[in-house]
């Protein structure tokens, strides 16, 4: 019995690109069981209104978590959850699909919603998970695409002391549930919701995958697989390329602290 995977996207504002990524999650070549969870952060472009129309409406859920107080709207198709939630920024978002995913999952895939992954992408990353049980972090090459031009990003072999240097694993990466599970944080969020807030109220932060790295490191290997398996959309609006010195000098503070 193959592992069964979630495909986690977090959108907000993305109308051009989230049914793309969407796509790519549905057509891997995978041969297992795959879901799709996918929460809108409160969009207001029309990013629910594409998502709502390759899903039907469930029942309105109401939870109070302390990863998240509030309503969540769900809709769902045979193997997309969608949920939709207030602006409360990528962590949150994320928390939210991953705990929706937590009991039936086995393995989580992190997936930008203005990211694509190649079909190949999940049966690549569980067969490398597979290999060792102690490796619990899978991560790949991808393609820098712009308007003018494309470039494919080489990521390195995985070493823990580069990686409290620069973050070296791309965050489009498969993770297993067994050692997402050690690294709960004491409130119960997986993804720091301090490093990456609301877009509404001008929150830039694009660290939250590099502190998951951290604490990932700790418990598990990780390992890299020398294949481009997704593209990456380069935009100009990517949070990455707002980040600034200052930001990153706040936010290294709590990075620092693991």
């Amino acid at each position: 019995m193959n592992p069964k995977v979630a495909i986690i996207i977090a959108n907000y504002n993305y109308e051009n690109y989230v049914i793309k990524a969407i796509n790519s999650a549905l057509n891997q070549t995978y041969n297992g069981d795959l879901r799709i969870y996918v929460v809108d952060d409160g969009s207001s472009d029309s990013s629910w209104e594409k998502i709502s129309e390759i899903t039907e409406p469930q029942v309105k859920i109401y939870m109070e978590e302390p990863y998240y107080k509030g309503r969540i709207e769900h809709r769902q198709s045979k193997n997309i959850f969608a949920y939709k939630i207030n602006n409360s920024g990528a962590s949150t978002a994320r928390n939210v699909a991953m705990w929706q995913a937590m009991e039936w999952a086995d393995i989580f895939g992190i997936l930008d919603s203005d990211d694509e992954y190649y079909p190949q992408k999940v049966e690549r990353l569980v067969d490398k998970l597979q290999e060792y049980e102690e490796v619990g972090v899978a991560y790949a090459d991808y393609k820098n695409t712009r308007s003018e031009f494309t470039k494919e990003e080489l990521k390195e072999s995985y070493d823990r002391t580069v990686l409290h240097q620069r973050c070296m694993v791309h965050s489009n990466s498969l993770i297993k549930k067994l050692y997402l599970q050690q690294c709960i944080l004491p409130n119960l969020e997986i993804f720091d919701s301090r490093l990456h807030g609301p877009g509404s109220k001008g929150f830039i932060g694009c660290t939250e995958d590099y502190d998951l790295w951290i604490r990932l490191s700790k418990v598990c290997i990780m390992t890299h697989v020398p294949e481009c398996l997704a593209i990456a959309n380069i935009h100009g609006n990517n949070q990455s390329s707002k980040m600034t010195p200052e930001i990153f000098q706040r936010q290294a503070q709590i990075l620092g602290s693991r």
